[in-house]
């Protein structure tokens, strides 16, 4: 690696779409590296939210899959991108990473980091799409005080940022939406999932043309029960599906819910899924039209044997199979060798086969893991946390979220 490369900083473009407010110069490096303060008092991301309540209690130890014959592959040196990752995307065979402090970086195949534009706020859930990056900023929308809800203090909400992924010139700023956004594309638009007000379930659509949203499918959730939360957002066939985590009543607590929108209708469903008791949903990927769902059962987790769960759900909503692995699944990635699932805890890469399940390699020990015997403690620095994990050329690359790194795996 040659170190950091400054290509541009950022750019505005006129566009449709209201223009976010002009950045300030990079923070320091270092301070990017410890965790930001939470934007509002209820703002978590909803695995993280989970795991830093769950966690608190102590987690025992499980050991995961014993490892296959199958020679494994090896993890290359980490190459630090300057501050925490939060997600990964590909555009024109770079690696293309967006990060807590705001800023985007572009990572060569010969391993040149190239820093493509500085920010201030929290960027998110990158997606790559009619020729362009589009991520979710924290607090980009227009309401500059906070306003006390319920005993909460609400900020800005967040907005939809669409860039050259070239230049970090700043195409459009689509807000204010919402909190807790998650992106997905079809052929003809962006969709996003996520919450306004206290509200879950919330779906908007993007046009690429106008660069306009639409609301069409409002905060009362499915059938009533607001109390779900959206996880993942994946698509699969001709449908959206959107799964996530019950956080009270009407249903248990924990208790996963899948949903199905179709494009043509913007109608969102509820869809009949018998997932693990208490799965909480953490990642999810498409393979030939069947939906996997990486996560852990809750009450699992609290005990000695606390075990990730790896889920193949068919169109119909049947659960076709279903493997123990590792402690807390973070990122699923469909490559061309297979299903490869980051585990948080565990510090591991798994490959596995996505037609039935079987575990082919690994784990592969990306990150450093936490210690499966103390109790936990977010703040810690000696673990690292792989997470989201993307395929460039014949490389599979791995965010550890909280290293500021990611790790190529050959």
């Amino acid at each position: 690696m040659t170190g950091i490369r400054i290509l541009q900083p950022l750019k505005q473009a006129p566009s449709a779409g209201r223009m976010p407010t002009p950045r300030g110069s990079h923070p320091d490096r270092e301070a990017a590296r410890s965790l930001r303060p939470l934007r509002t008092t209820r703002r978590l991301l909803p695995v993280w939210g989970v795991l830093v309540l769950v966690l608190a209690v102590g987690i025992g130890g499980g050991g995961g899959p014993a490892a296959p014959t199958a020679a494994p592959r090896e993890a290359g040196t980490a190459l630090s991108t300057g501050a925490r990752p939060t997600g990964l995307t590909v555009h024109e065979d770079l690696l293309v990473v967006v990060q807590d402090d705001g800023s985007v970086v572009q990572i060569t195949a010969g391993g040149d980091v190239d820093l493509v534009t500085e920010g201030s706020e929290r960027l998110s859930a990158p997606l790559v799409a009619f020729g362009s990056v589009w991520v979710v900023q924290t607090g980009a929308g227009d309401d500059t005080e906070p306003e006390e809800v319920n005993g909460t203090v609400e900020y800005r909400l967040d907005a939809v940022v669409r860039m050259d992924p070239l230049d970090g010139t700043v195409v459009a700023t689509i807000g204010d939406l919402g909190d807790e956004l998650l992106l997905a594309a079809t052929d003809d638009a962006v969709w996003v999932a996520g919450e306004r007000a206290g509200e879950r379930g919330w779906v908007w659509r993007i046009d690429p043309v106008t660069n306009r949203a639409t609301a069409v499918q409002e905060g009362d959730g499915v059938r009533g029960d607001s109390s779900v939360t959206t996880s993942v957002v994946v698509v699969a066939g001709d449908r959206l599906w959107l799964a996530g985590n019950c956080e009270a009543m009407p249903c248990p607590a924990g208790a996963a819910r899948v949903r199905v929108l179709d494009p043509a209708s913007g109608e969102v469903t509820a869809l009949e899924v018998e997932l693990p008791d208490e799965f909480m949903v953490s990642a999810a990927a498409v393979v030939d039209g069947r939906v996997w769902f990486a996560g852990f059962p809750l009450s699992e987790l609290l005990g000695d044997n606390g075990s990730g769960r790896l889920v193949a759900v068919d169109p119909t909503g049947e659960v076709s199979h279903q493997v123990e692995i590792g402690r807390f699944p973070t990122g699923l990635t469909f490559a061309d060798d297979g299903l490869w699932l980051s585990d948080c805890l565990d510090g591991t890469l798994t490959r596995i086969d996505p037609t039935d399940g079987i575990i082919l390699q690994g784990p592969l020990v990306v990150g450093t893991p936490y210690p499966p015997d103390e109790p936990f403690d977010w703040y810690r620095e000696d673990f690292s946390c792989p997470g989201a994990g993307v395929q460039v050329g014949d490389t599979i690359w791995v965010a550890l979220q909280l290293d500021g790194t990611v790790v190529p795996v050959r």
